[in-house]
């Protein structure tokens, strides 16, 4: 389980420091490193002939040159991609890294928050694939699991119970998975509620549940500072220096 902070919440880079290095690549979870995160934040998806590789999109196009889904792509193909040049000149030839490789590199300096992209009620295979990273590179004090995907925390649960899981959600999902429902059965160690969505009194009843409140993605000094000061756990946001600038210090946005 995550150390906390006594006097405030952790704070991880969304897809690494993505608003200064092209998102979920190894120059942008290494920045969040050496800018001062406790954490970062990387998409998990699985290929078509079965390994895991660190992309958001389902649907290939916006930050590189390729189209078509994701999941019909080989580990192979998907490597030969360039993710970096989009952002700028400086980053051309970055790939696509595994998680293994994130783990590598930061993974001494850095908690891990694998967010598991599946928007299928169908499973396929990706939750088996995590729990073998979890088991072989023993990851279990210093990385979590959180998903928009209620089917792929519960086979995880089953599967790895010394798994830390994050049930994620937004105001723009289907009213089946933005009611509480499932994360009730579910009882997952943190919600990772869009940050709009939180509430004084909504991170009360979660913590006297003993439950943890990871919110994202908050990229503004006042909602960085609102967030704070209603207590929640941990921020995730792009600007890893504006989180360290308002969450790290005490000043104008504290109360004391």
């Amino acid at each position: 389980m995550f150390q906390y902070p006594p006097d405030r919440p952790l704070l991880f880079g969304h897809r690494g420091a993505s608003a200064h290095a092209p998102e979920n690549t190894l120059p942008a979870f290494l920045l969040a490193a050496d800018m001062g995160a406790d954490g970062v934040e990387l998409d998990v998806q699985r290929t078509v002939d079965g390994r895991l590789i660190v992309i958001h999109d389902r649907i290939l196009g916006r930050t590189e040159s390729a189209s078509g889904a994701l999941r019909d792509w080989t580990f192979a193909d998907l490597r030969s991609l360039d993710v970096g040049e989009w952002f700028g000149p400086e980053y051309s030839g970055v790939r696509m890294p595994t998680p293994e490789e994130v783990v590598e590199a930061v993974g001494g300096r850095l908690l891990l928050n694998f967010d598991v992209v599946n928007d299928s009620p169908r499973l396929d295979g990706v939750e088996t694939l995590m729990v073998d990273l979890f088991r072989r590179m023993n990851l279990f004090d210093r990385a979590m699991i959180s998903s928009f995907n209620p089917r792929v925390l519960w086979a995880i649960k089953k599967a790895e119970p010394r798994i830390m899981l994050g049930a994620t959600w937004g105001d723009f999902l289907p009213w089946y998975l933005r009611w509480a429902w499932w994360r009730r059965l579910l009882r997952p160690h943190a919600l990772h509620p869009q940050y709009t969505l939180v509430t004084a009194g909504f991170v009360a009843r979660a913590h006297a549940r003993g439950q943890r409140v990871h919110t994202w993605t908050v990229n503004e000094p006042d909602d960085i500072a609102r967030m704070k000061q209603l207590g929640v756990d941990m921020i995730m946001g792009d600007y890893v220096d504006r989180l360290v600038s308002v969450a790290r210090t005490k000043g104008q946005w504290d109360d004391g």
